[in-house]
């Protein structure tokens, strides 16, 4: 082999080194902001109370559908078009492509902003309390700034630059919980009205907007100057000229289908700001009464994002695999893969409601200094499982080539949940809207279920599967409450506050539970040594397993 070909190959080593490095950086980056982003909603409970809380969690899905219209599928045809430039060596069609991006983000993030800030009342309306209408003002503030920020972040992402956007996400959300913290602080200590706190607490995300955007803005300015001495001496312009009509009619038309199947994750969510509090109010009540049972509705959310986030993040590092695997007409290996996807799915799903059920009491207690509304939150805690198959499907159907399968099944879901929340609201106030959701989204779960083990050619061996998950999740709840009354023995002499008392009691029987079902779930053998060592790893882990005797001796 030639020296020249030698240094092809690693050069093309190196790149494909470097992507998967920045991939990673990425992918835990944005695993780091959404989990962050999720659970600062426990400290705006702290602070505020559950009114500030219920009207945060009906006016945020507004806003989260609005920015996901303006702002879905444009960052992707971005990066799409500017490594296409790159590939040309076009550096100056690279520029146009960030322009053309910039602009019509700009533009699209405008329009949210006035449809937003104008239809505030309106919106507020809809929800069924006018106190919500600041907050979806501040909300707004927000898209002066994130969408253009996402025009930058894919055009680093097109040359293959992860870093910017892991720094930006990082900082964004980072900025945004610490103003929602200040802004919470200052209001409550100035007596704010607390319409007015709750609208503090949305402009974080005008603030972390603006940090988000200063950080890409920063490493757009290196990056263009090192572009522009590296452009040729005829003013940097490629092979590949097209004009800006023509660019806006190619960025549309990529964006497009990614922007219609973005929206059906927040419209799940705007499901129940807009029907819930108006089915909840009773003829005598009063707004604030029906926002505080709004909050405490929501007081088992984060955990359950928090589950259904970390299952879907581990499910879609597959979908790259999963699409070679299909390319390549290795069958075997995909249906292997999709298998092993679907049961560690139910398995974390079904072993976090369990826990959620059965600690209940205690975790809320630790997290909202009160027991109000248990039965709520365990009814909430039990929609884990359906959360997590349904993040992890969806996952798995893209990889399958099924783009638009989970969007459809969503949005039945939102359908679903929209007509059991008429049906049960009215008669039982939140109770009733949380056995909505557990109906809605298990039904939303067994056609994703259905649906790829259709693509993949997949037939779970549903029998022994499900007599070694009923038993290891029969060891986990036995375990979990001979560790509550152990720990609440033992702590019963120490005269603890209650708060106190029940974190302790929540973090030992989360750390047993969790223990106790992995060790029975290997012992009664649902997942095979062969199973493990065909995950990264996975050889080296068996290994230890088998030494602490938790795999089958068979095996």
């Amino acid at each position: 082999m030639q020296e020249s070909d030698m240094g092809e190959i690693k050069r093309e080593a190196g790149k494909e080194t470097s992507w998967l490095r920045g991939a990673m950086v990425l992918g835990v980056s944005a695993l780091f902001s959404k989990v962050l982003g999720t659970i600062q909603k426990i400290p705006l409970q702290n602070v505020a109370g559950d009114r500030v809380f219920g009207i945060y969690n009906a006016v945020y899905p507004f806003y989260q559908l609005l920015l996901f219209l303006a702002t879905s599928g444009i960052p992707v045809a971005v990066s799409l078009l500017v490594a296409q430039r790159m590939e040309a060596d076009d550096q100056e069609g690279m520029r146009r492509v960030l322009r053309t991006g910039m602009l019509l983000l700009g533009l699209t993030g405008a329009a949210s902003f006035v449809l937003m800030w104008t239809g505030a009342e309106l919106a507020a309306d809809w929800i069924g309390d006018r106190d919500t209408a600041a907050a979806i003002r501040m909300a707004a503030l927000a898209l002066w700034f994130v969408p253009v920020t996402g025009a930058l972040r894919g055009y680093f992402q097109g040359q293959q630059q992860m870093v910017p956007s892991a720094v930006s996400q990082i900082a964004e959300q980072t900025f945004r919980v610490a103003a929602m913290l200040v802004l919470l602080m200052v209001g409550m200590s100035a007596g704010w009205p607390q319409s007015h706190v709750a609208a503090g607490a949305m402009a974080g995300s005008a603030a972390g907007g603006a940090a988000g955007l200063l950080v890409m803005l920063v490493f757009w300015r290196r990056s263009d100057k090192l572009g522009r001495t590296k452009a040729d001496p005829c003013g940097g312009k490629g092979p590949a000229q097209h004009s800006d009509r023509r660019l806006l009619r190619n960025m549309a038309k990529l964006a497009l289908p990614v922007a219609l199947g973005s929206v059906a994750v927040p419209i799940v969510g705007l499901v129940d700001a807009v029907t819930v509090p108006r089915l909840l109010r009773p003829g005598s009540a009063a707004e604030a009464d029906v926002m505080t049972l709004f909050g405490l509705y929501s007081r088992g959310q984060p955990l359950v994002q928090l589950v259904v986030m970390v299952a879907g993040a581990a499910a879609a590092a597959l979908v790259p695999a999963l699409a070679v695997a299909r390319a390549r007409g290795d069958m075997a290996s995909l249906s292997q893969r999709t298998e092993l996807a679907l049961r560690f799915a139910w398995w974390i799903g079904a072993a976090a409601a369990v826990g959620l059920v059965l600690l209940a009491e205690s975790i809320n207690v630790m997290l909202y200094a009160d027991n109000e509304q248990t039965l709520t939150f365990m009814l909430i805690g039990c929609t884990a499982t359906a959360g997590t198959l349904n993040a992890v499907t969806a996952a798995l159907l893209q990889g399958h080539g099924a783009v638009r399968l989970p969007v459809a099944i969503l949005l039945f879901a939102a359908l679903l949940k929209v007509a059991l929340n008429a049906a049960l609201v009215p008669a039982h106030g939140i109770v009733g809207a949380a056995y909505a959701g557990i109906a809605a989204f298990s039904a939303a779960a067994l056609l994703g279920v259905a649906a790829t083990c259709r693509a993949a050619g997949v037939r779970l061996p549903a029998r022994r599967y499900a007599a070694c998950s009923g038993l290891a999740l029969a060891c986990m709840a036995a375990a979990l409450m001979l560790a509550e009354r152990g720990t609440a023995a033992l702590l019963g002499p120490l005269s603890l506050p209650p708060r106190a008392a029940a974190t302790v009691l929540a973090l030992t029987g989360a750390a047993v539970g969790a223990a106790v079902f992995a060790a029975a779930l290997l012992r009664c053998g649902g997942i095979s040594a062969r199973e493990l060592r065909a995950l990264p790893g996975g050889a080296a882990l068996a290994a230890r397993l088998r030494r602490w005797r938790l795999l089958p001796a068979d095996e």
